[in-house]
C-alpha cells in the first residue's frame, strides 16, 4: 500500500473491502477462475447486467442461465423458448411485467447468438482470444466488442472483473467503480485504486466492490464503518 495514502483512505478501503469484499461476480455466485466456463459465464453476466445498472434481477437470471447451460457450446445448442424460460423465471423485477417476456426472449437471442460467436471463433474457450490479442488490453477490447450483444460498456464491466485472472487488463476500474470511489474520497482512476497495494486481484475486488456500493447507494454506510 503506498505510504502516502491518507490514514482516512486506508481505513476507508478496507470498510470497501469488508462490506463488499466478493465483488460483483462472487456475489452472483459466478467463480472467477480463468477457465472457458467461468470466463464465458462472466461475459454473459456482463451482457445482461451492465445496460440495467448491475440489479439484482439481471444479476440472478445470469447466474440462472450459466448454471443451466455451462459453456458456451451449451448455451450455443440451446432452443431461444428455454433459455427465454429460464430468464423469465428468474427476472422478477427485471424490467416491467408487461415487458418481461419481450425482454426475455430479445436477451436470449442475443445470448444463443454471443455463445454460438465465441463457440465458432474461440472454441468456446475466452483464453484463446486473450491469446489472439497478445495479452493487449485494447486489442482484447476490440475484440470483444465485435461479440453480439458486447459494446464498450458490457467490457467495461467484464475487464472489470477479469483483471483478478487477466493481469494485463489491471489496473482497470469502470465509470461505476470510480463514481464510488471519487465519493468515498479514494481517488479519480484506476491507478488511484492501484495505490491500495495487493496486485491485480486486490485491485479487481476493490473495483468490483465500489461498484456494488455505487449500485446500492451505500456511500454512508461505508463512511460510518470507517468510523
Amino acid at each position: 500500500m503506498d505510504d502516502t495514502l491518507a490514514e482516512e483512505q486506508k481505513v476507508t478501503a478496507r470498510a470497501v473491502l469488508e462490506r463488499e469484499g466478493r465483488g460483483f461476480a462472487e456475489e452472483i455466485g459466478l467463480g472467477r477462475t480463468n477457465n472457458p466456463a467461468s470466463l464465458f459465464g462472466l461475459l454473459v453476466a456482463a451482457v445482461l447486467v451492465t445496460p440495467r445498472g448491475e440489479a439484482v434481477g439481471p444479476a440472478r437470471a445470469a447466474h440462472e442461465v450459466t448454471n443451466r447451460w455451462h459453456t458456451a457450446s451449451d448455451l450455443a445448442a440451446a432452443s431461444e423458448q428455454d433459455v427465454a424460460k429460464e430468464l423469465g423465471a428468474a427476472v422478477e423485477g427485471f424490467d416491467r411485467d408487461d415487458d418481461r417476456d419481450d425482454s426475455a426472449s430479445g436477451d436470449a437471442g442475443t445470448l444463443i447468438a454471443l455463445a454460438a460467436a465465441v463457440s465458432d471463433t474461440w472454441g468456446g474457450d475466452l483464453r484463446r482470444l486473450r491469446d489472439e490479442a497478445g495479452r493487449d488490453p485494447e486489442r482484447e477490447r476490440r475484440l470483444l466488442t465485435d461479440l453480439p450483444g458486447v459494446d464498450d460498456d458490457v467490457v467495461d464491466v467484464f475487464l472489470r472483473e477479469v483483471q483478478v485472472l487477466w493481469d494485463e487488463v489491471s489496473p482497470f476500474a469502470d465509470a461505476r467503480a470510480l463514481r464510488a470511489a471519487s465519493t468515498l474520497g479514494l481517488g479519480e482512476t484506476a491507478e488511484d485504486l492501484g495505490r491500495y497495494g495487493g496486485g491485480p486481484e486486490k485491485i479487481g475486488r476493490l473495483a468490483g466492490a465500489l461498484a456494488r456500493i455505487e449500485v446500492e447507494g451505500s456511500h454512508d454506510e461505508v463512511r460510518r464503518a470507517a468510523g
